[in-house]
Protein backbone atom coordinates (compact mmCIF):
# COMPACT_ATOMS: atom_id res chain seq x y z
CA UNK A 1 0.00 0.00 0.00
CA UNK A 2 2.95 2.09 0.88
CA UNK A 3 4.43 1.20 -1.85
CA UNK A 4 1.87 2.21 -4.14
CA UNK A 5 1.37 5.76 -2.48
CA UNK A 6 4.64 6.78 -3.14
CA UNK A 7 4.21 5.84 -7.14
CA UNK A 8 1.36 7.35 -6.94
CA UNK A 9 2.95 10.37 -5.87
CA UNK A 10 5.78 10.41 -7.78
CA UNK A 11 3.44 10.02 -10.89
CA UNK A 12 1.52 13.41 -9.76
CA UNK A 13 4.98 15.37 -9.17
CA UNK A 14 6.25 14.47 -12.57
CA UNK A 15 2.70 15.41 -14.16
CA UNK A 16 3.06 18.83 -12.13
CA UNK A 17 6.44 19.18 -13.40
CA UNK A 18 5.54 18.38 -17.33
CA UNK A 19 2.27 21.00 -17.17
CA UNK A 20 4.55 23.59 -14.89
CA UNK A 21 7.17 23.21 -18.21
CA UNK A 22 4.23 23.26 -20.91
CA UNK A 23 2.88 26.68 -19.29
CA UNK A 24 6.40 28.39 -18.86
CA UNK A 25 7.01 27.12 -22.75
CA UNK A 26 3.50 28.61 -23.57
CA UNK A 27 4.79 32.53 -21.72
CA UNK A 28 8.07 32.09 -23.34
CA UNK A 29 6.41 31.60 -26.80
CA UNK A 30 4.03 34.22 -26.41
CA UNK A 31 6.94 36.93 -25.25
CA UNK A 32 8.91 35.91 -28.39
CA UNK A 33 6.24 36.27 -30.65
CA UNK A 34 5.22 39.69 -29.06
CA UNK A 35 8.72 40.76 -29.14
CA UNK A 36 8.69 39.86 -33.37
CA UNK A 37 5.81 41.95 -33.76
CA UNK A 38 6.89 44.47 -31.85
CA UNK A 39 10.50 44.47 -33.95
CA UNK A 40 8.46 44.26 -37.27
CA UNK A 41 6.61 47.45 -36.49
CA UNK A 42 9.48 49.46 -35.07
CA UNK A 43 7.47 49.87 -31.69
CA UNK A 44 9.99 48.07 -29.26
CA UNK A 45 13.14 46.30 -28.96
CA UNK A 46 13.70 45.46 -25.78
CA UNK A 47 10.01 44.72 -24.22
CA UNK A 48 9.48 43.96 -20.44
CA UNK A 49 5.90 44.25 -18.81
CA UNK A 50 5.14 47.69 -18.38
CA UNK A 51 5.83 48.67 -21.95
CA UNK A 52 3.71 46.08 -23.17
CA UNK A 53 0.98 47.30 -21.39
CA UNK A 54 2.14 50.71 -22.44
CA UNK A 55 1.84 49.69 -25.99
CA UNK A 56 -1.40 47.76 -25.84
CA UNK A 57 -2.50 51.06 -24.50
CA UNK A 58 -1.18 53.35 -27.28
CA UNK A 59 -2.75 50.65 -29.90
CA UNK A 60 -5.89 52.68 -29.49
CA UNK A 61 -4.54 55.16 -32.09
CA UNK A 62 -3.21 51.99 -34.39
CA UNK A 63 -6.57 52.15 -36.42
CA UNK A 64 -6.96 56.17 -36.91
CA UNK A 65 -7.37 57.36 -39.88
CA UNK A 66 -7.22 61.05 -40.07
CA UNK A 67 -8.05 63.97 -43.16
CA UNK A 68 -5.27 66.61 -41.89
CA UNK A 69 -1.76 66.25 -43.19
CA UNK A 70 -0.66 66.65 -39.46
CA UNK A 71 -1.81 66.20 -36.12
CA UNK A 72 -0.44 66.30 -32.47
CA UNK A 73 -1.73 64.68 -29.28
CA UNK A 74 0.15 65.39 -26.20
CA UNK A 75 -0.49 64.86 -22.22
CA UNK A 76 0.43 68.18 -20.77
CA UNK A 77 0.45 67.03 -17.32
CA UNK A 78 2.47 63.68 -17.38
CA UNK A 79 5.12 65.57 -20.76
CA UNK A 80 4.20 62.37 -22.90
CA UNK A 81 3.00 62.04 -26.64
CA UNK A 82 0.23 60.35 -27.51
CA UNK A 83 0.24 60.61 -31.00
CA UNK A 84 1.76 62.03 -34.01
CA UNK A 85 1.57 62.66 -37.82
CA UNK A 86 3.89 65.24 -39.68
CA UNK A 87 3.68 66.99 -36.27
CA UNK A 88 6.88 68.58 -37.51
CA UNK A 89 5.96 69.80 -40.64
CA UNK A 90 5.60 73.54 -40.96
CA UNK A 91 1.79 74.57 -42.50
CA UNK A 92 -0.58 76.95 -42.97
CA UNK A 93 -1.98 77.89 -39.64
CA UNK A 94 -5.32 80.42 -40.80
CA UNK A 95 -6.87 81.51 -37.52
CA UNK A 96 -4.72 79.33 -35.22
CA UNK A 97 -2.29 82.44 -35.49
CA UNK A 98 -4.73 84.43 -33.21
CA UNK A 99 -3.77 82.33 -30.24
CA UNK A 100 -0.42 84.07 -30.96
CA UNK A 101 -1.86 87.49 -31.31
CA UNK A 102 -3.75 87.03 -28.02
CA UNK A 103 -0.48 85.87 -26.23
CA UNK A 104 1.80 88.85 -27.33
CA UNK A 105 -1.15 91.58 -26.55
CA UNK A 106 -1.56 90.06 -23.27
CA UNK A 107 2.69 89.76 -22.73
CA UNK A 108 2.70 93.56 -23.63
CA UNK A 109 0.29 95.42 -22.19
CA UNK A 110 -2.99 95.19 -19.54
CA UNK A 111 -5.84 93.77 -20.34
CA UNK A 112 -7.79 96.64 -19.31
CA UNK A 113 -6.13 98.76 -21.78
CA UNK A 114 -9.10 100.21 -23.56
CA UNK A 115 -9.00 100.31 -27.77
CA UNK A 116 -11.28 102.56 -29.69
CA UNK A 117 -12.07 100.93 -32.72
CA UNK A 118 -11.39 102.85 -36.11
CA UNK A 119 -12.10 102.85 -39.55
CA UNK A 120 -9.06 100.71 -40.48
CA UNK A 121 -9.55 98.51 -37.56
CA UNK A 122 -13.00 96.92 -39.22
CA UNK A 123 -11.93 96.67 -43.40
CA UNK A 124 -10.60 93.07 -42.50
CA UNK A 125 -11.89 90.44 -44.22
CA UNK A 126 -15.40 89.02 -42.45
CA UNK A 127 -18.08 90.97 -39.95
CA UNK A 128 -17.78 90.26 -36.37
CA UNK A 129 -20.71 92.80 -35.65
CA UNK A 130 -17.89 95.12 -34.55
CA UNK A 131 -18.61 98.93 -34.88
CA UNK A 132 -16.29 102.18 -35.50
CA UNK A 133 -15.52 104.17 -32.70
CA UNK A 134 -16.82 101.56 -30.61
CA UNK A 135 -14.08 100.98 -26.94
CA UNK A 136 -13.47 97.53 -25.98
CA UNK A 137 -11.36 95.99 -23.04
CA UNK A 138 -8.22 94.45 -24.56
CA UNK A 139 -9.20 91.08 -22.92
CA UNK A 140 -12.74 91.30 -24.25
CA UNK A 141 -11.55 92.32 -27.40
CA UNK A 142 -9.38 89.32 -27.80
CA UNK A 143 -12.24 86.90 -26.76
CA UNK A 144 -13.87 87.93 -29.48
CA UNK A 145 -11.26 87.59 -31.58
CA UNK A 146 -10.30 84.10 -30.47
CA UNK A 147 -14.15 83.04 -29.82
CA UNK A 148 -15.94 84.11 -33.51
CA UNK A 149 -12.63 84.44 -34.93
CA UNK A 150 -12.76 88.09 -35.38
CA UNK A 151 -10.15 89.39 -37.88
CA UNK A 152 -11.60 93.05 -37.17
CA UNK A 153 -10.88 92.36 -33.60
CA UNK A 154 -7.65 90.77 -33.71
CA UNK A 155 -6.74 93.69 -36.37
CA UNK A 156 -7.46 96.21 -33.76
CA UNK A 157 -5.22 94.19 -31.35
CA UNK A 158 -2.08 94.54 -33.64
CA UNK A 159 -3.21 98.22 -34.79
CA UNK A 160 -3.23 99.40 -30.78
CA UNK A 161 -0.49 97.13 -29.52
CA UNK A 162 1.77 97.83 -32.56
CA UNK A 163 2.01 101.31 -31.60
CA UNK A 164 2.75 101.29 -27.91
CA UNK A 165 5.56 103.53 -26.97
CA UNK A 166 5.61 105.74 -30.20
CA UNK A 167 3.80 108.90 -30.56
CA UNK A 168 1.35 110.13 -33.28
CA UNK A 169 3.69 113.16 -33.38
CA UNK A 170 6.87 110.65 -34.90
CA UNK A 171 4.86 110.46 -38.25
CA UNK A 172 5.33 106.32 -37.79
CA UNK A 173 2.26 105.10 -40.33
CA UNK A 174 -0.13 102.42 -39.26
CA UNK A 175 1.25 100.34 -41.55
CA UNK A 176 4.61 100.86 -39.42
CA UNK A 177 2.80 99.81 -36.21
CA UNK A 178 1.38 96.62 -37.76
CA UNK A 179 4.87 95.56 -38.54
CA UNK A 180 5.98 96.01 -35.34
CA UNK A 181 3.19 94.24 -33.58
CA UNK A 182 4.14 91.11 -36.44
CA UNK A 183 8.25 91.41 -35.20
CA UNK A 184 7.07 91.10 -31.94
CA UNK A 185 4.95 88.01 -33.00
CA UNK A 186 7.98 86.40 -34.32
CA UNK A 187 10.06 87.23 -31.87
CA UNK A 188 7.93 85.42 -29.03
CA UNK A 189 7.68 82.53 -31.32
CA UNK A 190 11.73 82.20 -30.93
CA UNK A 191 11.81 83.34 -27.43
CA UNK A 192 9.14 80.01 -26.87
CA UNK A 193 11.65 78.15 -29.56
CA UNK A 194 8.81 77.72 -31.61
CA UNK A 195 10.91 77.13 -34.75
CA UNK A 196 8.30 76.28 -37.24
CA UNK A 197 6.44 79.29 -36.61
CA UNK A 198 6.66 82.46 -38.77
CA UNK A 199 4.10 85.47 -38.72
CA UNK A 200 3.23 87.39 -41.57
CA UNK A 201 -0.04 88.97 -40.17
CA UNK A 202 -1.98 88.99 -36.78
CA UNK A 203 -4.60 87.22 -38.50
CA UNK A 204 -3.53 84.17 -40.73
CA UNK A 205 -5.72 85.35 -43.64
CA UNK A 206 -4.19 84.20 -46.81
CA UNK A 207 -1.77 87.07 -48.15
CA UNK A 208 -2.49 88.49 -51.67
CA UNK A 209 1.09 89.02 -53.79
CA UNK A 210 1.56 92.83 -54.83
CA UNK A 211 1.98 93.39 -58.33
CA UNK A 212 -0.19 90.76 -59.93
CA UNK A 213 -3.75 91.41 -61.46
CA UNK A 214 -7.12 90.17 -59.15
CA UNK A 215 -7.69 87.35 -61.94
CA UNK A 216 -4.07 85.87 -61.56
CA UNK A 217 -3.10 86.95 -57.97
CA UNK A 218 -0.63 84.27 -56.65
CA UNK A 219 -1.85 83.85 -52.56
CA UNK A 220 0.15 83.32 -49.80
CA UNK A 221 -0.27 81.99 -46.02
CA UNK A 222 -0.31 84.33 -43.03
CA UNK A 223 1.37 82.02 -41.14
CA UNK A 224 3.14 79.47 -40.49
CA UNK A 225 3.67 76.56 -37.75
CA UNK A 226 3.84 72.37 -37.05
CA UNK A 227 1.02 70.87 -35.30
CA UNK A 228 3.86 70.09 -32.20
CA UNK A 229 4.12 73.90 -31.91
CA UNK A 230 0.54 75.07 -32.08
CA UNK A 231 0.53 72.48 -28.77
CA UNK A 232 3.10 74.13 -27.11
CA UNK A 233 1.88 77.47 -28.21
CA UNK A 234 -1.38 76.77 -27.20
CA UNK A 235 -0.58 75.57 -23.91
CA UNK A 236 1.47 78.39 -23.06
CA UNK A 237 -1.43 80.99 -23.16
CA UNK A 238 -3.87 78.53 -20.99
CA UNK A 239 -1.18 78.35 -18.39
CA UNK A 240 -0.17 81.92 -18.67
CA UNK A 241 -3.45 83.24 -18.95
CA UNK A 242 -6.15 80.57 -18.64
CA UNK A 243 -9.22 82.59 -18.49
CA UNK A 244 -8.22 84.07 -22.03
CA UNK A 245 -8.39 80.63 -23.21
CA UNK A 246 -11.29 79.17 -21.02
CA UNK A 247 -13.98 81.07 -22.47
CA UNK A 248 -13.64 79.31 -25.70
CA UNK A 249 -14.60 76.47 -24.35
CA UNK A 250 -18.43 77.72 -24.47
CA UNK A 251 -20.61 77.61 -27.13
CA UNK A 252 -22.33 81.15 -26.74
CA UNK A 253 -21.09 84.58 -24.90
CA UNK A 254 -22.45 87.46 -24.52
CA UNK A 255 -19.52 90.44 -24.38
CA UNK A 256 -20.42 93.86 -23.71
CA UNK A 257 -18.05 96.70 -24.87
CA UNK A 258 -17.48 99.73 -22.90
CA UNK A 259 -20.29 101.63 -24.44
CA UNK A 260 -22.68 99.59 -23.31
CA UNK A 261 -23.38 97.45 -26.43
CA UNK A 262 -24.24 93.51 -25.68
CA UNK A 263 -22.81 91.63 -28.79
CA UNK A 264 -23.90 87.97 -28.91
CA UNK A 265 -21.15 85.13 -30.07
CA UNK A 266 -21.49 81.62 -30.92
CA UNK A 267 -18.56 79.93 -31.00
CA UNK A 268 -16.60 78.38 -34.50
CA UNK A 269 -15.89 75.24 -33.01
CA UNK A 270 -19.31 73.69 -34.18
CA UNK A 271 -18.46 70.28 -32.99
CA UNK A 272 -17.74 71.37 -29.12
CA UNK A 273 -20.39 69.69 -27.68
CA UNK A 274 -18.80 66.29 -29.28
CA UNK A 275 -15.50 66.74 -27.15
CA UNK A 276 -15.92 66.17 -23.72
CA UNK A 277 -13.97 68.17 -20.67
CA UNK A 278 -13.42 71.08 -23.35
CA UNK A 279 -10.64 73.90 -22.04
CA UNK A 280 -10.52 75.77 -24.85
CA UNK A 281 -10.48 75.52 -28.75
CA UNK A 282 -9.58 77.81 -31.62
CA UNK A 283 -10.64 76.92 -35.37
CA UNK A 284 -8.90 78.04 -38.76
CA UNK A 285 -9.56 77.72 -42.12
CA UNK A 286 -8.34 79.24 -45.24
CA UNK A 287 -8.60 78.05 -48.95
CA UNK A 288 -4.38 77.32 -48.86
CA UNK A 289 -4.59 75.82 -45.37
CA UNK A 290 -7.26 73.91 -45.17
CA UNK A 291 -9.46 73.03 -42.21
CA UNK A 292 -7.50 73.65 -38.61
CA UNK A 293 -8.28 72.98 -34.92
CA UNK A 294 -6.65 73.20 -31.57
CA UNK A 295 -8.14 71.84 -28.10
CA UNK A 296 -7.17 71.53 -24.52
CA UNK A 297 -9.67 68.92 -22.82
CA UNK A 298 -9.29 67.51 -19.72
CA UNK A 299 -9.29 63.23 -19.52
CA UNK A 300 -9.59 63.15 -15.65
CA UNK A 301 -9.06 65.38 -12.59
CA UNK A 302 -5.97 67.74 -13.36
CA UNK A 303 -5.22 65.82 -16.83
CA UNK A 304 -5.35 68.32 -20.06
CA UNK A 305 -4.65 66.90 -22.87
CA UNK A 306 -4.02 69.54 -26.26
CA UNK A 307 -4.57 68.19 -29.26
CA UNK A 308 -4.06 69.45 -32.71
CA UNK A 309 -5.25 68.91 -36.41
CA UNK A 310 -3.38 70.87 -39.42
CA UNK A 311 -4.10 70.54 -42.94
CA UNK A 312 -7.75 68.85 -43.13
CA UNK A 313 -11.38 70.10 -44.53
CA UNK A 314 -13.82 72.64 -43.52
CA UNK A 315 -15.75 69.16 -41.87
CA UNK A 316 -12.91 66.88 -41.63
CA UNK A 317 -11.22 69.05 -39.25
CA UNK A 318 -13.95 68.11 -36.33
CA UNK A 319 -14.17 64.58 -37.73
CA UNK A 320 -10.53 64.10 -37.36
CA UNK A 321 -10.61 65.66 -33.29
CA UNK A 322 -13.32 63.01 -32.89
CA UNK A 323 -11.31 60.43 -33.55
CA UNK A 324 -8.42 61.67 -31.45
CA UNK A 325 -10.20 62.44 -28.37
CA UNK A 326 -12.42 59.30 -29.01
CA UNK A 327 -8.96 57.16 -28.70
CA UNK A 328 -7.09 59.53 -25.36
CA UNK A 329 -10.16 58.85 -23.70
CA UNK A 330 -9.65 55.11 -24.35
CA UNK A 331 -5.92 55.11 -24.26
CA UNK A 332 -5.94 57.29 -20.80
CA UNK A 333 -9.35 56.75 -18.79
Amino acid sequence: MDQKMKLSTKKFSLTVIVLSGAFVCAILIQVALSFLFLEKTGQAKIVGSSQVAQIIAESQFVNVVLEAKSAYVFDISTNKVLYAKNENEALPLASITKIMTALTARSTISENAIITLSNRDISSEGDSGLNVGERWRLGDLLDVALIVSSNDAAHAVANFVGRQGHSTEEGISEAAYFRNFIEMMNSKAQTMGLSTMKFYNETGLDIQENGLSSGSARMTPGAYGSAKDVSLLMTELWKTYPSQLEITARRDVRIVSQNGIAHALSNTNEALGHFPGMVGSKTGYTTLAGGNLAIIFDVGIGRPVVAVVLGSTYEGRFDDMQKLTDATLKTLQ
